[in-house]
């Protein structure tokens, strides 16, 4: 009796211990292999380099156009193959922008993976931007995911606790929706973004 008691606590403990999440090697080598080119692309001489490098680098390890459609959530179903087509390139060019920028401005760092959790289709990969003067490192979690093909690719950034994606497309939907949910007028919000070499988006 007392060894079944034995054996049923054992039983009940262990239902309460958490299961490990299945890590994805192959994630974390595609983080480290896409951080490694963002390191060298920051060491290029000039602005025009190093958005041409990442410009380059999105297209090749990025869905951008997975990406693009899920910014502008149910609007996606709204527009016409044209506007969709145009919404497309000016994304391309503006994330281009926003990656180019926001990476820039970190010097002398390191990215170190922590770990690895498969998701269904997604994988999630938890880094830290280090640097070498000692200042706070920087949480990076990497949402990427996996096509038919069986490619990895990346869909979204987590930095300092705001998905990237996800924050550019609560703001276009907020574009649209103060402006009767006008297309047009998001597509000129963008060409301002990129003709002024703005990150900042406004309603």
């Amino acid at each position: 009796m007392i060894k079944k008691i034995i054996i049923l606590c054992s039983v009940f403990f262990l239902s309460l211990t958490p299961v490990m999440a299945e890590k994805s090697p192959e994630a974390e080598a595609f983080v480290m292999g896409v951080s490694n080119r963002v390191i060298d692309i920051l060491n290029l001489s000039t602005a025009q380099e190093k958005e041409d490098a990442f410009r380059a680098l999105l297209n090749e390890k990025a869905n951008l156009n997975r990406i693009s459609a899920f910014t502008l959530g149910k609007y996606r179903r709204q527009i016409s193959s044209t506007q969709l087509q145009e919404f497309q390139s000016l994304f391309e060019t503006m994330i281009t922008k926003v990656y180019a920028n926001r990476l820039g401005s970190y010097e002398d760092q390191q990215i170190v993976v922590l770990g690895s959790e498969k998701k269904k289709k997604d994988y999630l990969v938890e880094t830290e931007l280090r640097f070498s003067d000692g200042r706070d490192p920087i949480a990076i979690v990497w949402r990427l995911r996996q096509e038919k093909d069986g490619r990895i690719t990346l869909f979204d950034l987590r930095v300092l606790g705001i998905w990237m994606a996800l924050e550019q497309r609560e703001t276009f939907l907020s574009i649209l929706k103060n402006n009767n949910e006008e297309f047009n007028v998001l597509l000129d919000n963008l060409r301002q973004q990129i003709a002024a070499g703005s990150t900042v988006t406004s309603d």
